[in-house]
């Protein structure tokens, strides 16, 4: 009984499904990708919300928003600019009620940013640009992108209302320019009503390892608003 011989892929065959599945992959790595920015963007919006309500909780025990900045106005509202690491210490001691590292505040922390040093909301390692021996005192919290341009901003004045902030870069969705009203945080006309604002703008996004800054691109980063 004559067996029959089995053939084989000729080259052109392989090339050929070679370059089919070179397509398949240029076709599904943009899509793999754009699911990626959304993770990302809805993971920032989700922290960024958390922080929101830390904020809230502490205004609600204390009377008056976390004094993070170089004095307390309560004649406008304040925005804090999160990439500058003092700033940010103050911010994370008085919302966690403890050093970035889990220690202790000293007595001076707690009498300026958390008397009873009480637990409003808890960092992860993740949401700093780097984690070292330095956390202490080198402190830069980011979003899922690496932007440490984080701006936060308190309604101070106590309108219920956050408006005419200038000297910083606004995403289209908090524009006044965008809004088709004319209102946006940038608008003394009436603003946005708000108690807290916590956001990020691709245009105006960094990042740091601990050495070097980099510039990020639009593609790189995203808009991210938390508002309550």
């Amino acid at each position: 009984m004559k067996s029959e011989s089995r053939r084989g892929f000729t080259l052109i065959e392989l090339l050929t499904v070679i370059a089919i599945i070179g397509i398949m992959a240029g076709m599904l790595f943009p899509a793999i990708n754009a699911v990626r920015r959304k993770s990302k963007i809805a993971t920032s919006q989700s922290t960024f919300s958390q922080w929101c309500t830390a904020v809230n909780r502490y205004k609600s025990v204390y009377g008056f928003y976390p004094n993070i900045g170089t004095k307390y106005d309560s004649a406008v509202d304040s925005v804090h600019k999160l990439d500058d690491s003092a700033v940010t210490l103050k911010f994370v001691k008085a919302l966690s009620g403890k050093a970035p590292s889990g220690s202790a505040l000293s007595s001076t922390d707690r009498t300026a940013l958390n008397r009873n040093a009480e637990e409003f909301c808890a960092f992860s390692k993740e949401d700093y640009a780097y984690y070292s021996s330095t956390i202490d005192t080198a402190t830069l919290l980011v979003d899922k992108f690496g932007n440490y341009n984080i701006r936060v901003i308190f309604d101070t004045d106590s309108t219920g209302s956050i408006k005419s902030i200038a000297g910083v870069t606004i995403p289209d969705d908090i524009s006044s320019a965008k809004s088709g009203t004319g209102l946006g945080i940038d608008s003394a006309k009436g603003g946005i009503p708000a108690r807290v604002i916590i956001f990020t703008a691709a245009n105006d996004a960094k990042s740091y390892d601990g050495v070097t800054v980099s510039p990020l691109s639009a593609s790189e980063a995203a808009d991210i608003i938390a508002i309550q």
